[in-house]
């Protein structure tokens, strides 16, 4: 065998296992969680960029409180879950990764949102198991 040949079969069995590994994803654990409320306020985008004197765009923001089982969650920036395609109480799902909450929307697919605090629940005795997908 040629140099080229064995480097070739040699990135197809990389690649090959790369695509293996990423199919064997375990399904996301999801918690309950209940809608609770907003707040609007004016964030300030762009101030602090890196090589530049900009001061930052005021914008509107909409803030939302998720309850969780032991967590009250602030989070925006959802994307279309911003918009209001929720009502107050409503319950969802919703999973935790780092600095973003992914609320599980009924086709499957996800909005991803910006954490912007949390508070632990005075009372969080009544522990709701994970839902699965």
């Amino acid at each position: 065998m040629s140099r080229v040949m064995i480097a070739r079969t040699a990135l197809l069995a990389v690649l090959l296992a790369t695509f293996a590994v990423g199919s064997d994803k375990t399904p996301h654990t999801y918690q309950k969680g209940t809608m609770k409320g907003w707040e609007n306020r004016t964030d300030i985008w762009g101030a602090g960029i890196v090589g530049t004197d900009a001061e930052g765009v005021p914008r509107k923001m909409t803030v939302f409180e998720l309850k969780g089982t032991d967590l009250v969650h602030g989070i925006d920036y959802c994307g279309a879950f911003q918009a209001g395609q929720f009502g107050l109480g409503q319950a969802v799902d919703y999973r935790v990764d780092g600095g973003r909450l992914y609320i599980r929307r009924d086709d499957g697919k996800e909005y991803k949102c910006k954490i912007e605090g949390q508070k632990i629940l005075q009372d969080a005795k009544n522990v709701a198991p994970p839902a699965r997908r």
